[in-house]
């Protein structure tokens, strides 16, 4: 299960896809995010981050290497992803915490 704190710095304030009671499920984003960064250091990236409207006209959506480190493991591409396959929808939390650490 999901830790509250990592889910309010990654899901909860990034990620349009986030539901109350799919904490079982893991983005690849927020695994990748977790497993490398403590809660303290990603709140500093969090507070750096800036979200707009459009964000998913400024992170590219076929990107290799981020796939390769972030959508492979993520649980829910199984149903397919808004993002990457069309565009239709934003990246979720994690791939935006982690686009922009790449940037940084």
């Amino acid at each position: 299960m999901k830790g509250q704190i990592f889910i309010d710095i990654i899901c909860k304030r990034f990620c349009r896809y986030f539901k109350n009671g799919k904490e079982e499920m893991y983005c690849g984003g927020y695994r990748v995010l977790v497993e490398n960064f403590t809660a303290s250091e990603l709140q500093q990236l969090a507070d750096m981050v800036c979200e707009t409207n459009d964000i998913k006209n400024h992170i590219p959506a076929y990107d290799e290497n981020l796939f390769n480190l972030v959508c492979k493991s993520c649980d829910f591409r199984i149903d397919g992803c808004d993002y990457r396959d069309n565009r239709s929808g934003p990246p979720c939390g994690g791939y935006i915490m982690i686009d922009q650490l790449v940037k940084g």
